[in-house]
Parts: C-alpha cells; sequence; structure tokens
C-alpha cells in the first residue's frame, strides 16, 4: 500500500499540474447541452406529476410540499429574482426614445449610423471622469 502512494507521488512529481479530468470542462458543448436538456424534457410531465402527487399528499411533510409548491411556481411563474428582473426590463423598454415599429422600418444603412453613434458615445462616455465635488468647499464663489 505505501509503495502504491509512493509510485503515485513519484508520477505526480514528473507530471505536474492538475490531476487529468479535474481541470475546465472541455467536453461541455452547446450540443451536450441541448441534448441532456432535451432528455430531461423527455420526462418533464412525469416530474410535475409527482411534485403534485407529493404536493397533495396529505401524510407529507409539511417541507417537502412546501418544496413541491415552490418548485411548481417557479418552473410556472419564475423564480421572484428572475421576474423582477424581466419586469424591470420591460419597464425599461416601454420608456425607450425609439420605438420597435421605427426600428422595424428603419433601413440597414440608418440602423448601422445610430449604432456607429451610440458606440462612439458609449466610448467617450467610459472615457469621462466626473471630479465634481459632492459639497462644494466653504468660500468657493456660487455660481
Amino acid at each position: 500500500m505505501a509503495e502504491a502512494s509512493i509510485a503515485i507521488a513519484e508520477e505526480a512529481k514528473r507530471r505536474p499540474g492538475r490531476p487529468p479530468g479535474t481541470g475546465s470542462m472541455h467536453g461541455i458543448t452547446q450540443r451536450n447541452v441541448r441534448y441532456v436538456q432535451k432528455m430531461f424534457q423527455e420526462h418533464a410531465q412525469e416530474a410535475m406529476g409527482v411534485m403534485l402527487d407529493i404536493m397533495r399528499d396529505d401524510e407529507a411533510d409539511h417541507a417537502v410540499k412546501l418544496k413541491a409548491a415552490n418548485d411548481i411556481l417557479n418552473r410556472g411563474f419564475g423564480t421572484p429574482v428572475s421576474t423582477q428582473v424581466i419586469m424591470q426590463l420591460d419597464e425599461k423598454d416601454k420608456v425607450s426614445p425609439v420605438s420597435g415599429e421605427q426600428i422595424g422600418v428603419a433601413s440597414t444603412d440608418e440602423l448601422q449610423s445610430v449604432l456607429a453613434t451610440l458606440q462612439r458615445f458609449l466610448e467617450s462616455e467610459s472615457k469621462t471622469v466626473d471630479v465634481t465635488p459632492v459639497v462644494m468647499p466653504e468660500g468657493y464663489p456660487k455660481g
């Protein structure tokens, strides 16, 4: 047993770095993710039935029933945080000075021109430093 440990330690010294399989997950691709999602989606109805059965089971522990009910609500309506973010994004869309209709009728050249203007604006804003003091020093002349 001790000899095996020594052999492993010697091998590790010859190959520095992380052991194989413990680094980043290079094998995970969009295709793999979609494949796994599809596998789980095939069982979504059955899972929903199980959650409903647990939620409705009079003999089930209250914590388990609450968890099942909460999971059902989150899957149906999103978590409270994600719902709040979506609502904030919707509100920001409503106050946009440019409507979706205006964008829809604009030509590609017009849209590219607007994009270039916005990019220049954002670039200049990122370089601007506001040095205005929060409170003006005493004796400073008032404008």
